[in-house]
């Protein structure tokens, strides 16, 4: 896989994973068509996750009292948008971001900005989610006026034509009252209504953002829920993020080591889980590194030399009954390559010792077909 070279470790890219998600493809192609479309299935949440990572974009309705600054800066739990800047680039994209963990772009087109304005940034890139701000606890004539300039963009064509875009009410005095009249107020907008997704209360507090964040990643395209997990560091969303990468890569691994052809699989099933590891470790906001993620498989004492083993071993025992043979096989290769991710998940993300997460791995590594 492609990369870069940092004192002494090779540094991997999320597009390292194109690279492997074409040679999934190939060996695919080359497979019956039963196990050849599931295989297929599986590759296309991978690549959306890391293939076409992209910040997420965020386009701001509403008051303009209500602090987009303060908002942000708790998103990124670190001063990205100095409270003196929120307003010096109203009406087109903002790129903010933290290096090392990921980026996000905001279009603020809340009042004064005109609406062609809006209009000429929207025609440049699509929007994600709307985000509706109100910072007062009294609806008035101004947030009317708001929520009508936010009603005629609603009505331009690059939101019309995007029926995936949403929008999410955000009560910024953390008042649960104040959040209800908004939530009243939204509902008789009916460009706004057909959109909702629902209103939040929230205060700047770490556990209303965390709340936040993990909403916003739900409603997000993949392609830029994994930009929302770095930069923000929510463990929930890392979590859900890294459990679909682990369901994925599980199942090819399990189509894989269901083939009849002895040990031909192995080079694919060492790169898929340590790909699988990285990918993990990218999730955490951690650079990718493929020396580290071999070192962390060792240390688990998932050893190519342990997986032929187990692998063959398996294979050998099941001679007797052909019928069944290469289904367990394909659940030990399963079993393995869960086991591992697993443990990555805990270690990585969860943040138990290397100690804790190995008995994830040696559960699984003694009983290949338990659950959970």
């Amino acid at each position: 896989m492609g990369g870069v070279r940092v004192r002494g470790l090779i540094l991997m890219k999320a597009s390292s994973f194109l690279p492997l998600c074409e040679k999934l493809e190939s060996l695919a192609q080359r497979l019956p068509e039963a196990l050849r479309q599931p295989i297929l299935g599986e590759i296309t949440p991978i690549k959306r996750l890391f293939v076409l990572q992209r910040p997420p974009r965020l386009v701001i309705l509403g008051e303009r009292a209500a602090h987009k600054a303060q908002l942000l800066n708790a998103l990124f739990g670190s001063e990205v948008l100095p409270p003196a800047e929120e307003s010096l680039h109203d009406g087109a994209w903002q790129p903010l971001r933290i290096d090392g963990r990921g980026s996000l772009e905001v279009l603020d087109a809340r009042r004064p900005v005109s609406l062609p304005a809006a209009q000429a940034a929207l025609a440049t890139r699509p929007a994600d989610l709307i985000l509706v701000l109100r910072g007062a606890e009294q609806i008035d004539g101004e947030f009317a006026a708001d929520l009508d300039h936010a009603a005629q963009l609603m009505e331009t064509a690059a939101i019309r034509e995007n029926p995936a875009l949403r929008v999410l009410g955000l009560q910024c005095s953390g008042d649960d009252a104040a959040r209800e009249q908004l939530h009243g107020a939204l509902h008789t907008v009916l460009a706004i209504e057909q959109r909702m997704i629902g209103t939040l209360s929230w205060g700047a507090g770490l556990e209303e953002t965390a709340r936040l964040v993990e909403v916003l990643g739900g409603e997000l395209p993949p392609e830029s829920q994994l930009e929302l997990a770095r930069l923000s560091g929510n463990r929930v969303l890392q979590a859900q993020i890294a459990r679909v990468l682990l369901k994925s890569t599980t199942a090819i691994a399990g189509a894989i080591g269901a083939q009849p052809i002895p040990m031909a699989d192995f080079p694919v099933l060492t790169a898929l889980q340590g790909a699988l590891v990285a990918g993990i470790m990218h999730i955490s906001a951690r650079p990718m590194s493929a020396r580290l993620a071999g070192e962390f498989i060792g240390a688990l004492g998932a050893n190519l030399g342990f997986a032929m083993a187990l692998r063959e071993g398996a294979r050998a025992g099941v001679k007797l009954l052909p019928v069944w043979g290469n289904a367990i096989s394909g659940a030990v290769a399963a079993a393995g390559t869960y086991g591992v991710g697993r443990a990555a998940i805990a270690f990585f993300i969860e943040g138990v010792s290397l100690e804790e997460a190995r008995k994830f791995f040696t559960l699984r590594r003694k009983f290949p077909f338990l659950g959970g």
